[in-house]
C-alpha cells in the first residue's frame, strides 16, 4: 500500500506463501449467483463451465432483464438482440458477432444447451460493452450497466493530435508489454483519453473499462485525510489533539499528534511489516485488531523528527474519524465525500455493501497469474481499502480545485509541505509533493498484492493523469511520466518490443554466473539450470532469464532488464539493472558456496512422499518419478528438490529449504519449509 518506498519493490516477485493463486473453480455446475446494476437476480437454467473453463451463462434470462429484445430464428440457429439503437447478431457455433455492423470476436462460442442459448461471460463484456466484474473465490458475476457522465468537465478535448498520440502509447504498451487497466487523463478540465485496456480477467476474457472498479490500495489516504481535515474546520478536532484524547489506553498516546500521523511522523511500526499481519482472519472488521499487533511495540523514532511511511498512522485516523462522528469511516466518506461529489463507484471494499473488485487481480509481467487479495482489502482499512474507477477519481480531482469539500485556506493546509522524504520530495496530508519542470507535482500512489494505482495532479498546468491497474507493483511513475511527456510535446519513447533471440551456444551464460552485490546486503545471483539463465535477488524467487541479445535480457515474470557488462578483456565484471526507471549498476563479488547435493538412496524418497497442509486449501505436495523427488504448492508448477541429507532437501530456483521430520517410530509426519528467514512447520495430511 505505499508508493513513496519505492525500493521495496524492486525486482518483486511474491514469495512460495505470499504467491498463493486465487481459487479456482472447484465444481463442473457450481452454485453462482448473479448481481445486475448491483441488484441480485436468479436463474432458473444452471450455468456449466465449458471445456476452456469459461463459465457459460443462459442468455436469454439476462439479456431480458438488461432491457434486450431477444429473438430467435431457427433456421440458421442465430439469435438477434436489441435495444435502442443497439443490434447485435450471433450465431450458435459462431465465434463472431455483429455489434452494429462491427465484428467482435469471442475465445467460446454460443451453444445450445436443452433448447437454451448459452453465452460465456466475454460476451456481456466485449459485445454489449457491459462492465462485467467476476469474483472467481465468491462466485460471484456482476454485470453493469456504464452511466452517462453529466458534468460538463467530461467533454473531449479537441486536440485529436494530443488524443491520438495517447491512444497510439497505450495501444503499444497493450499489445508489446501486456498493460491491463484504466487510464484517464484530461488538461484544462477537458478529457484527452479515458479508456479501459486490456483484461479485466484473463482467464474469462472480460476487457477493463473506463468504469471498471478497482482497488486503489494507499491512494485512500489522501481520502482519509480529507476527513479529518473537514472535522478540523468544522472545530471537532484539531490536528494538535494527542492520540490519547480518542483512545486513552494508547502507548505513547500523549507524544504522537494527529498531524503526525497525518505526516508519518508519528514514529509508529507499520504493521503491514510483520509477519503476525499475513495471519489475520480475513473476516475481522475491527481496525484496532491490527493496532493491537504494534501498540506495545517501541517507537522506531521520537515523533515528530522523522519521516517514515507507516499504514499504522491511517488506521488510527480512520478509527479517530468513528470515535468524533459516531459513524462508520465507510458511512462517514459516502456522506462528506462520495455522495457529494457523485463518485457513484467508489466505496469500501468488504463492508456491509460486500463491494469487490469488478477486476481479477493479478501479479506478474508478461505472464500474470491472479492472485488472493482478500488479506489486504479487509485489513486495509482507512489505509488502503476503497475501490473507485479513474471517472470516479477525476471527480476527486476537479473537486480539490474548489471549495466543494474544504474552505481553500484548509485545502492549502492539505498540500502544504510538512516534511521532507529525502530523494523524493515532501509529504503533506494524504499527498505527496515534488517539484517538476512544469511546476508542483501532487500524487499519491498506491500498491496491494494484485492492483497498483497513482494519481498525479499538476496544478500549474491544470493536468491530471490516473492509472488504475490490475497487476501488483507496477510502474505507474514511468508511464505518468510519459504520458506527461506526450501531453507537453516532449519527446518519449514507444514501448519496447520484448522478443526472445535464440542462443546458439548456451555455454555463453557460463560467463554470467555468479553473485552480484545489489542493495544494503542483498545479492543478485545468477544462476545456470538446464540451458537457461536465472536471476535471484536475496530471500526472493528466482525468474528465468530470456534474451534480447546475447548480453541484455528480460523476463516474463517481473518487467525488468538485465546487461552484463564485461571489461577490455572479455571477462564479465557488473550487471546493470533496469527496472521502475531506475537504474543500478551491480558489481560481481567472490561467488557464494552453492548448497551441494549429496547422493542418496533413491528409495528413502518413497518416504516423504504425500500430502502437507500449509494453510487451510494449500497443500505441499510432495512426489517421486524416475528417482527424482518433487515439491508442488497448491496451484504452482513442480520443483525438483535436492537432498542436502536424507532429511534435509534444497530448491535450485527458489532460496528455500524443506526438512522432513519423523516421530519415534520413524514415520514422517512433519515438513519444515525454510524461507526468508521463516520455518513454516506442516503436518503430513495423506
Amino acid at each position: 500500500m505505499n508508493m513513496s518506498r519505492r525500493l521495496i519493490s524492486i525486482i518483486l516477485l511474491i514469495s512460495l506463501l505470499l504467491g498463493m493463486p486465487a481459487a479456482t473453480l472447484g465444481s463442473s455446475q457450481p452454485n453462482l449467483s448473479v448481481l445486475l446494476d448491483d441488484a441480485a437476480i436468479s436463474l432458473e437454467n444452471e450455468v456449466y463451465i465449458n471445456e476452456k473453463e469459461q463459465i457459460m451463462w443462459p442468455l436469454r434470462e439476462i439479456t431480458e432483464q438488461l432491457g434486450y429484445q431477444v429473438d430467435w430464428n431457427g433456421n440458421d440457429r442465430s439469435i438477434t438482440l436489441s435495444k435502442e439503437s443497439q443490434a447485435i447478431k450471433l450465431k450458435i457455433g459462431e465465434s463472431k458477432v455483429d455489434v452494429n455492423g462491427e465484428i467482435v470476436e469471442l475465445i467460446s462460442t454460443p451453444v445450445l444447451n436443452e433448447s437454451k442459448t448459452f453465452i460465456p461471460v466475454e460476451f456481456f463484456s466485449n459485445a454489449l460493452d457491459l462492465i462485467v466484474g467476476w469474483n472467481n473465490k465468491q462466485q460471484v458475476l456482476k454485470i453493469n450497466q456504464p452511466k452517462k457522465n453529466k458534468e460538463s468537465f467530461f467533454a473531449m478535448s479537441k486536440d485529436k493530435e494530443k488524443q491520438d498520440k495517447l491512444e497510439a502509447y497505450m495501444k503499444a504498451l497493450e499489445e508489446r508489454q501486456n498493460f491491463h487497466g484504466s487510464i484517464l487523463v484530461a488538461k484544462g478540465g477537458e478529457i484527452l483519453l479515458n479508456k479501459g485496456y486490456g483484461f479485466a480477467d484473463f482467464e474469462q476474457n472480460t476487457m477493463n473499462k473506463p468504469q471498471t472498479k478497482f482497488a486503489i490500495g494507499s491512494v485512500t489516504k489522501q481520502f482519509t485525510a480529507m476527513a479529518i481535515m473537514q472535522l478540523s474546520e468544522k472545530g471537532l478536532l484539531s490536528v494538535e489533539d494527542k492520540v490519547s484524547k480518542y483512545l486513552p489506553d494508547f502507548p505513547n498516546g500523549d507524544l504522537i499528534t494527529i498531524h503526525n500521523l497525518l505526516t508519518h511522523t508519528s514514529g509508529l511500526k507499520n504493521y503491514t511489516e510483520l509477519n503476525e499481519f499475513f495471519k489475520l482472519d480475513l473476516n475481522n472488521r475491527n481496525p484496532m485488531t491490527v493496532i493491537d499487533l504494534i501498540k506495545d511495540m517501541p517507537l522506531e523514532f521520537t515523533p515528530g523528527e522523522e519521516y517514515k511511511y507507516s499504514n499504522t498512522n491511517y488506521v488510527l485516523l480512520g478509527i479517530i474519524v468513528e470515535k468524533v462522528t459516531d459513524m462508520s469511516f465507510e458511512d462517514y466518506l459516502q456522506k462528506n465525500i462520495f455522495t457529494p461529489l457523485n463518485m457513484i463507484n467508489t466505496g469500501v471494499f468488504y463492508d456491509k455493501n460486500n463491494q469487490f473488485p469488478d477486476a481479477t487481480p493479478y501479479s506478474g509481467f508478461l505472464d500474470v497469474f491472479p492472485v488472493d487479495d482478500g488479506l489486504v482489502l479487509t485489513q486495509a482499512y482507512s489505509a488502503g481499502n476503497i475501490y473507485s474507477t479513474v471517472e470516479d477519481l477525476y471527480r476527486w480531482d476537479r473537486a480539490l480545485k474548489t471549495e466543494q469539500l474544504v474552505k481553500k485556506e484548509t485545502m492549502d493546509k492539505i498540500f502544504t509541505e510538512h516534511i521532507d522524504i529525502p530523494g523524493m520530495g515532501s509529504y503533506g496530508y494524504g499527498w505527496m509533493i515534488a517539484d517538476t519542470d512544469i511546476g508542483k507535482q501532487l500524487f499519491h500512489g498506491g500498491n496491494t498484492i494484485g492492483f497498483t494505482a497513482n494519481i498525479s495532479r499538476y496544478p500549474d498546468e491544470d493536468l491530471v493523469i490516473i492509472i488504475l491497474t490490475n497487476n501488483a507493483y507496477y510502474d505507474v511513475t514511468a508511464l505518468t511520466n510519459t504520458l506527461t511527456s506526450i501531453i507537453l510535446g516532449k519527446d518519449y519513447e514507444m514501448p519496447e518490443i520484448l522478443k526472445e533471440i535464440e542462443i546458439e551456444d548456451p555455454t555463453l551464460y557460463d560467463n554470467y554466473v555468479g553473485k552480484y552485490e545489489f542493495l544494503n546486503g542483498t545479492y543478485i545471483d545468477i544462476t545456470k539450470i538446464d540451458s537457461k539463465l536465472y536471476s535471484q535477488v536475496t530471500g526472493q524467487n528466482a525468474f528465468n532469464l530470456l534474451p534480447l541479445t546475447n548480453s541484455k535480457f528480460f523476463a516474463k515474470e517481473v518487467d525488468i532488464r538485465i546487461e552484463f557488462v564485461s571489461d577490455d578483456e572479455g571477462v564479465i565484471r557488473e550487471l546493470v539493472l533496469e527496472q521502475l526507471g531506475m537504474t543500478f549498476v551491480c558489481k560481481r563479488v567472490e561467488d557464494t558456496e552453492e548448497k551441494r547435493e549429496v547422493e542418496i538412496d533413491p528409495e528413502i524418497y518413497n518416504n516423504y512422499v504425500g500430502e502437507y497442509e500449509l494453510a487451510p486449501n494449500v497443500i505441499i505436495a510432495i512426489t517421486k518419478e524416475d528417482n527424482k523427488i518433487y515439491a508442488q504448492l497448491t496451484g504452482q508448477d513442480k520443483f525438483e528438490i535436492f537432498p542436502m541429507s536424507e532429511e534435509e532437501f534444497f530448491y535450485k530456483v527458489v532460496d528455500a529449504k524443506i526438512t522432513f521430520e519423523k516421530d519415534e517410530k520413524g514415520n514422517v509426519t512433519k515438513l519444515i519449509l525454510h524461507q526468508q528467514g521463516q520455518e513454516i512447520s506442516t503436518n503430513k495430511i495423506k
